[in-house]
Parts: structure tokens; sequence; C-alpha cells
């Protein structure tokens, strides 16, 4: 149980999944009657006074606790740009939602929980890639793949400075356990509790009859290079890095950790059940 006697709430919605910033405006209303600070990251400002609004940035480095409106991808788009760790919740606007907690229909019962500290911070964690000394971080996967995906490429992949395989396939995948349930799971990846010390190396779509993903200790340093091909690096879905000419990535365990807000005693295999059985539209 927390006690945040200082409580300051960022606010971030996406505008594609709260239509008219209606669910966040009303959360926003929920937190005035009750005299909780607030400030709304300015992609929202036109559906706000001028007053309670500011750039993502700033919003990020005042607050105490971000909730997000949105999906996985809101979740993602905000861990990878946070300069400091910063408690999440996530407010489901979505279809899925691993990484979210709770529906827009429960914003009563989420504030009544922060004021109280009825609440635990659960820590996952993250990717660091390091490419030409540039370093990007990611909370699912780092992909290393061709610009032009319609061709296979050729993937060397060393643990600790050891070859481990030579790959030809779309690309190449490291998945932490959060991101198992993700990109990872479509290449027939396996389900990580987030609990394990673990990393997943996986071939996208690879042109071999034996290819399979290999699971390693997250202590563990990867390298994937090519010695040719306009390649790209992907984070999180974002692309951070491009070469005209084969590329080095080096894939290593974050110092960096994201911090996901819980308020119901739900189990990592409730949540498993109910998301992977999800067929609707």
């Amino acid at each position: 149980m927390i006690y945040n006697l200082n409580m300051k709430i960022g606010i971030k919605t996406n505008l594609n999944r709260d239509v008219g910033a209606a669910a966040s405006r009303m959360f926003c209303q929920k937190l005035r009657a009750v005299g909780i600070e607030y400030l709304v990251c300015d992609n929202a400002s036109e559906y706000f006074d001028a007053s309670v609004t500011a750039p993502s940035k700033k919003v990020y480095e005042w607050c105490n606790i971000i909730v997000a409106f949105g999906g996985d991808g809101t979740m993602l788009d905000i861990v990878g740009n946070l300069s400091e760790e910063r408690p999440i919740l996530g407010i489901n606007m979505g279809k899925i939602g691993f990484l979210t907690e709770i529906d827009e229909n429960q914003m009563g019962f989420a504030i009544s929980a922060l004021q109280s500290g009825d609440y635990s911070v659960e820590t996952r964690s993250m990717l660091k890639a390091t490419v030409a000394n540039e370093e990007y971080y990611a909370l699912n996967e780092i992909i290393v793949n061709r610009q032009d995906p319609c061709h296979i490429s050729v993937f060397d992949v060393a643990i600790d400075g050891n070859l481990a395989d030579t790959l030809r396939s779309d690309g190449v995948l490291v998945s932490t356990p959060t991101g198992s349930t993700a990109y990872s799971l479509s290449c027939n990846g396996p389900v990580l509790s987030p609990t394990v010390k673990a990393l997943i190396i996986n071939a996208i779509c690879p042109h071999s009859l034996h290819s399979c993903p290999i699971v390693v200790d997250d202590n563990m340093r990867i390298d994937i290079s090519t010695n040719k091909d306009a390649m790209r690096v992907i984070a999180d879905g974002a692309i951070v890095a491009k070469s005209n000419d084969g590329i080095d990535v080096v894939i290593e365990k974050s110092q960096r950790q994201a911090l996901f807000i819980r308020l119901k005693n739900q189990n990592f295999y409730a949540k498993l059940r109910e998301k992977l059985n999800y067929w609707g539209e």
C-alpha cells in the first residue's frame, strides 16, 4: 500500500480512442471535485483550458503519476518518452489492452484507490539497443529488419560474444517478457510471465525448416549484425535508426524500468486468457 500525500497527475489521452477527450475530461472533473492537481498533455489542448495543458515532456516531469487513456500503444508511447521513471495507470479505450488496468467506467474507483494508496506498482524490464553509439529503449521489443521488407536478409546473432545462429529471414526480433504477448507471439514465440528474467530472440518469417525462438538470461548481451542491405531498427513500433549498407546492433536489458499501477488483484494468467480469447471487432 502506497500513500501519496502530494499527488500530481499527468494525463495523456489518445484522441483516436478517447474521441473528443470525453473520458479524460470526465476524469479531470472527478479530480477537481476531490482537489487533486493535474496537467494534460497538449495534444488534447482544444478540449481543455490552457491553464491545465502543457507539452508532454513538461507534464511527465511535473507529475508523480501518469494516467493514460488509450490502449497498449499509448502506454508504449509514454514509456518511450519518459526521461525519469513514473508509475502509469492505463485506462483502456482500445480493444485488447494487456498493459492497461481498468476500463473507463471504473474511473471513480481508480481515483479513490489512488487517494487511499490502495494500489501496487508493478515493475517491468525494458530493452536498450545501441546503434552507432546512439541508445534507444523499448518495453516490448527491438526489431532489426530490411527497409524493403519484401526480401529476406542474413543476420548473424551472437549471445555474449558467441555466435548463436545465422538467420535467413525477414528480420530478427528481441522481446522482453512483457513483449512476449505482442509481436513475438505472432512469430510463434513463447509466452513468458512478466516475472521471468529472460529475453526472447525470434526470427521474423524465417526461410528455414528448423528455425525456432531462443530464450536467454536477461543479463546476456545480444549482437545482431548484417554486412549488406538497407536495414532499419524499430523500437516498440517506431523506426529509430536506418543504414543503407548493413547494421550492427547491440541489445541488452536496460537499467531503465517501466512502472505500472495495479488496482485489481488479477493474475497474469487470467488476463492472458481474457485478452487472447478476444475476437471482437
